[in-house]
């Protein structure tokens, strides 16, 4: 049923009764908010409230809970279209519903997202292992991002065990989540569904080590939930020494979910800020994995640039990631793979991989790296028969590049580089190939080079390694990758 509604209005968030707190000079600032979703807007049947509600509050970052993996597009499209810009992106985490640590069996694909329009630098996620009556572990995102002046600041989505008998979970998913979050330096801000009260040992844990913003700029008790007529506080936002809480409120939105939003204003000090990202030549890896588990900590996503067929096997081997075996003779696509956050190689980025083993080259089967922003925007490698093809799509056409004779030994390496070319003064996209030297790429060769289209976003770029059929194919074989690496400031 859905449910008639009216957008919150700033007069009515004044009335709630908040602090504020002038921002010092040269100090910049940011805007966040926290929303459990209830289910992706199951309780009204439309995310269009919660999107009326989010663009009213004109953040810079949005954190939500329980959202739909499918309803990624929705949300972002749904801000862009409000907001009247085409800045906002979104990383999503899947809670897995069955498995044992570190191998989650089964996701359905509801968990937890972070939206931005900021910069995006750099982004994981995390499965943290605290079961409930629900789940057996939930995703926790890390989105590092760069507010206008360059300051930069990591923000990270928490959604802890329900119910009264999980409180010992909810200690166990703290414990496991103050650690992670301890790795990334710099300014942490910290927001979510915590599903505990004031003074209890989850809050007192997470006050041990960052400030509660409500305690310190809030007025009033701050219920959050049940959203008709609250009566307890689950939802909050915390900060570290980089980040002063300035103002906050609750946002009185009673129809689209169970649970209302919370909204806070930070002022980043520029001496607690995260060093910058290196714009020397010095390489940094943002993301590595030579697959000897399914890590799907740094994997959380399924195929982007395609639909997905769930029942062709995805396994860790001692060959590397093996994709297959793949569908015989069977008519249309087929394919299945995985894809990985969304990381910023705008400083002369790049991706590699190592194609350990094609499908039968005696078959029209396929083997894929990609890499962009989404299905319409990517850069790709691809191989099929004796075939080795660089193509992009842009805007949803798709253009061959280069097309060479696969080679085994050649081109066992495959890498798609962003490199700023100082002679034409511009970003441009190199694709490269290197034969195998013991588990790393020899000589890199230059196959084919040509001006970045800013359709693929830069600043927030995923990794896809899939392989499947397009049409019937007997004995298509597996695909097998391994030695991933992105890194920027390539060397």
């Amino acid at each position: 049923m859905l449910l008639a509604r009216t957008t919150p209005t700033i007069a009515f968030a004044l009335a709630l009764g908040v602090l504020t707190a002038a921002a010092p000079a040269g100090a910049a600032t940011i805007r966040v908010m926290t929303y459990n979703t209830y289910h992706g807007g199951t309780r009204t049947g439309t995310t269009g409230g919660q999107l009326d509600t989010i663009a009213a509050q004109n953040p810079d970052v949005v954190l939500l809970q329980e959202t739909q993996k499918s309803q990624v597009d929705a949300y972002v499209n749904g801000l862009n279209s409000r907001m009247g810009t085409t800045k906002w992106h979104a990383v999503y985490g899947d809670n897995c519903y069955k498995g044992t640590k570190p191998t989650c069996a089964e996701y359905r694909g509801e968990g937890s997202m972070i939206l931005t329009r900021l910069t995006i630098v750099s982004t994981q996620t995390k499965l943290i292992w605290a079961h409930d009556d629900y789940l057996v572990a939930r995703a926790s995102v890390q989105m590092r991002v760069a507010t206008s002046d360059g300051t930069q600041v990591n923000v990270f989505v928490c959604h802890l065990p329900a119910l009264a008998d999980a409180a010992s979970e909810r200690v166990t998913y703290v414990n496991d989540f103050v650690a992670w979050a301890g790795t990334f330096g710099g300014t942490r801000l910290v927001g979510g569904d915590f599903n505990a009260h004031p003074g209890t040992t989850p809050i007192v844990m997470m006050q041990q080590h960052y400030t509660e913003t409500w305690s310190k700029v809030g007025s009033g008790a701050g219920y959050t939930h049940e959203a008709v007529s609250p009566t307890t506080k689950l939802d909050y936002w915390f900060s570290n020494s980089g980040a002063t809480p300035t103002w906050a409120s609750v946002i009185a939105d009673k129809v689209d979910s169970d649970h209302r939003p919370v909204v806070a204003t930070f002022n980043l000090s520029g001496s607690s800020s995260p060093t910058p990202t290196p714009t020397s030549t010095g390489e940094t890896t943002v993301l590595s994995d030579n697959f000897t588990t399914a890590d799907r900590a740094k994997w959380p996503g399924g195929v982007f640039t395609g639909s997905t067929d769930s029942s062709i096997g995805l396994a860790a081997t001692s060959s590397g990631l093996q994709i297959g075996s793949l569908k015989a003779s069977a008519s249309g696509s087929h394919y299945n793979g995985l894809s990985s956050a969304a990381y910023d190689l705008s400083s002369n980025g790049s991706a590699s991989v190592q194609l350990v083993k094609a499908p039968n080259t005696a078959t029209a089967a396929y083997a894929m790296f990609s890499v962009g922003s989404d299905a319409n925007n990517y850069y790709r490698w691809y191989e099929s028969g004796n075939d080795l093809v660089v193509e992009k799509r842009i805007g949803g056409a798709k253009t061959t590049l280069v097309n060479l004779s696969y080679s085994t030994t050649s081109h066992e390496f495959l890498r798609i580089r962003r490199e700023y070319n100082s002679s034409t003064g511009v970003n441009e996209v190199v694709f490269e190939t290197a034969p195998n030297s013991s588990g790393t790429p020899g000589t890199w060769t230059e196959r084919h080079r040509e001006k970045w289209n800013g359709s693929v976003n830069s600043t927030a770029l995923r990794f896809e390694l899939k392989a499947g059929t397009s049409e019937s194919v007997v004995s298509p074989g597996s695909a097998y990758f391994d030695n991933f690496k992105a890194a920027s400031n390539t060397k």
